[in-house]
């Protein structure tokens, strides 16, 4: 019994220590962690310096606008120009519109004589003659054309020019108008003067209120006795009412309108002189009489055959037509 409680006493003993052991042990480790002291972490001194705001832009003000870089403009075409183009009943009709080489130039519409064509004016030299071109090398001081017959023009002058077939001649068909004779088809070649004058009046470029009429025989009377709107003048050579239109009523008209008549007639030419003196002159009609029986296209063709003074009188009539 003694022994027993002996070995009981010895466990209690060392329980006791062992107790002990453990206790003392979490003690130190209590004590380490509650005594020790953490340093603070320094403190971050942050001062928020301001992000500069940016200056507004400026509210949209009308501001001068930029001069755009000049272009270069193409050069224009001053070649004939194939023109199709209809009379009122709406007969096709073909011309050709030659270009001036300035903007805004007067335009001359050129009408042929019966059983002829556009071609006998485009081979005249009036064709160039009113174009004017400038002289390529202003050094050189240009010449008189046609070999003189026809004068200098001025040099900032130049006209744009139409030509065009009559119904039944040339490209305009049909031709067999022409085996019936003039009288016949007067009213229709009327419709085709008055045509040829609208249409050369709306060209791009050319002065719409400037258009001016030169014509030979049945395009003398036709030139005049359709010039209206927009027509200024008209050069009439070798009329003689060919048209069934009476040639002094006609120019009365015009000259009541305040526009400009000028006729033109060989001594032996017809009906044509005691045309031309059916009206009496003035200041806007003037009459040109020369020798010889030419008719029509016939002053105009050939600068050898040109009579002098015939240059000089149309430029007049040209210069008095475009003021």
């Amino acid at each position: 019994m003694k022994y027993h409680n002996y070995k009981i006493f010895l466990v209690v003993i060392s329980l006791s220590l062992a107790l002990q052991a453990c206790t003392g042990g979490m003690g130190l480790v209590s004590t380490a962690v509650t005594t020790a002291t953490t340093r603070p972490l320094p403190t971050a001194t942050l001062t928020a310096t301001p992000v500069p705001t940016e200056t507004p832009l400026p509210s949209a003000t009308p501001t001068a606008t930029e001069t755009p870089l000049p272009t270069s403009s193409p050069e224009p075409d001053l070649s004939p120009q194939r023109v199709t183009f209809y009379a009122e009943d709406g007969r096709q009709l073909v011309g050709y519109y030659y270009p001036a080489w300035k903007p805004g130039a007067p335009v001359v519409v050129l009408m042929h004589q019966f059983d002829g064509d556009q071609g006998m004016w485009q081979k005249s030299p009036i064709m160039d003659w009113l174009r004017n071109f400038p002289v390529p090398d202003p050094s050189i001081p240009p010449t008189p054309s046609a070999d003189g017959k026809l004068p200098l023009m001025p040099a900032d002058l130049s006209f744009a020019v139409f030509t065009f077939d009559f119904r039944g001649h040339g490209e305009s068909l049909p031709a067999d108008i022409i085996q019936d004779g003039y009288r016949a088809h007067a009213a229709e070649f009327l419709l085709d003067a008055a045509a040829a004058y609208q249409i050369a009046g709306q060209f791009p470029g050319v002065d719409s209120g400037h258009v001016i009429g030169i014509g030979a025989s049945i395009g003398a009377d036709a030139v005049v006795d359709t010039c209206g709107a927009g027509c200024s003048g008209a050069f009439a050579i070798s009329p003689g009412s060919w048209l069934n239109v009476n040639y002094a009523q006609a120019v009365n008209q015009l000259l009541a309108a305040g526009k400009q008549v000028r006729c033109v007639y060989a001594v032996n030419d017809g009906p044509a002189p005691a045309t031309c003196w059916s009206v009496a002159p003035s200041d806007s009609y003037k009459i040109f009489a020369y020798p010889g029986s030419k008719h029509g296209m016939t002053f105009v063709m050939l600068p050898r055959k040109m009579e002098a003074g015939f240059g000089p009188n149309l430029l007049d009539f040209l210069l008095a037509a475009t003021r």
